[in-house]
């Protein structure tokens, strides 16, 4: 079995979307980088570009026109023209008409700076009409401090769009992803809260109708299964109602009959107090398995008296066993469903009873709750795990009656907690 986390299939949606996220932004940050040396690089070759065809048009325009020579910007007519010392600086070879050379060097005052060459080669038209091709030698040098701050102005102007663009990519992605869910979850919130109704499967995606239509089928299938539990169970009480009563009307007539110092007295009330029991089973069965939902009578009962009476009529359960019992009563009168409580405190008692061996049973009752405290014999966890029809009969009452029933198995011990 697999030991990862559970998680939502939207967790896991997301997960791989933030991925996803993760990757692209990493590829973006090195778009954006290409992108912003190559934006100064072309800014450059573009301005260079426009400063020599200036220069070439003010040279044809006058032959007089001296070409500046400045530190930062210069032009010559010939290759020759250059200083030795910034010819070296650049191949002769790798010249291209406007298309820059760039280098990087430390000049005369120390500070590191760029430096620039481009050859343009600009055609003029003379009065002959015929066309004549000069060439001219731009030369710029720029402090390397302005040209990366003004680099790394453009890496953060573009990074921020990009990521800008990016987080409205990635939230309409993870709104996306994670919306059919949201739709499934909520038209189950509406299956939930009316069962009975016909709800429309009309979603945009068809896995998600699939899906749909697999819950609908298995809650039809539930449903059915749950008509055909209550059925059982309303026509099994009503069959047991009449012959559960003649067995009692029986039992009453021997009762009368039988004198108190015959030995079969004794199972004889044994055999009145269980089938006093079926009638008020029986009768827990036909309630659970009806479907009213009107509220049941209530009247005053004192919990401990009626705890020590049902330990009374059932002593006969630990007859031949070596079993004490404590009762702590802590309670006052409550107004609670008398014939219910009776029935769950009964089975409580009972099944305590019936999975005790030896040692101390213990029971302590407060105004709103019951706690019985018995031990468990190790060797038969695997008959006590459920403790049989009672309990469950108690789950189903408690869960009907909104009473809270907690059921904990601590070997050596078992504790059942009831609160009303």
């Amino acid at each position: 079995m697999s030991s990862n986390p559970v998680r939502s299939l939207a967790a896991q949606s997301r997960q791989h979307l933030l991925y996803l996220a993760i990757a692209i932004f990493i590829g973006q940050i090195a778009l954006v980088t290409i992108f912003s040396f190559y934006q100064v690089g072309q800014a450059a070759k573009y301005y260079m570009h426009l400063d020599a065809i200036k220069l070439q048009q003010a040279a044809n325009n006058n032959p007089d026109y001296v070409l500046p020579q400045r530190g930062d910007v210069s032009a010559y007519r010939e290759w020759d023209d250059i200083p030795l010392e910034i010819r070296q600086l650049f191949s002769s070879s790798q010249i291209q008409p406007l298309e820059p050379l760039e280098i990087e060097r430390v000049n005369e005052q120390g500070i590191r700076e760029y430096g620039y060459l481009l050859y343009s080669q600009v055609q003029s038209q003379e009065r002959s009409q015929e066309q004549q091709t000069s060439g001219l030698y731009l030369l710029e040098f720029e402090e390397a401090d302005k040209i990366d701050a003004l680099a790394e102005a453009i890496f953060k102007q573009a990074l921020i769009e990009a990521s800008l663009v990016l987080f409205l990519v990635i939230s309409w992605l993870f709104k996306s992803a994670v919306k059919p869910l949201s739709l499934l979850v909520e038209w189950s919130s509406r299956v939930k809260q009316h069962p009975g109704s016909e709800i429309d499967v009309q979603f945009s995606i068809s896995e998600l109708n699939q899906i749909a239509n697999q819950l609908l089928s298995t809650l039809q299938q539930v449903r059915e299964y749950n008509e055909r539990e209550q059925q059982f169970l309303r026509h099994a009480s009503h069959e047991l109602r009449t012959p559960l009563a003649i067995i009692q009307a029986s039992l009453d007539t021997l009762g009368v009959r039988t004198a108190p110092e015959d030995p079969n007295f004794p199972s004889l009330l044994r055999a009145s107090r269980a089938c006093a029991n079926m009638i008020l089973l029986s009768e827990a069965l036909l309630w659970l398995a009806r479907p009213s939902s009107r509220p049941i009578g209530k009247s005053i009962v004192w919990p401990g008296a009626l705890c020590s009476e049902l330990l009374v009529d059932m002593q006969y359960l630990v007859e031949n066993k070596n079993i004490q019992v404590s009762l702590n009563d802590q309670a006052s009168s409550i107004n609670i469903e008398h014939d219910l409580f009776r029935i769950v405190l009964a089975n409580l008692i009972r099944n305590a009873f019936q999975y005790t061996s030896s040692g101390t049973i213990t029971l302590v009752i407060t105004d709103n709750s019951l706690v019985i405290s018995n031990p468990v014999d190790a060797a038969g966890k695997s008959e006590t795990v459920s403790f049989g029809l009672g309990l469950q009969l108690v789950e189903r009452i408690a869960n009907r009656l909104d009473w809270q029933f907690e059921l904990v198995l601590d070997y050596p011990r078992a504790c059942v907690t009831l609160r009303w």
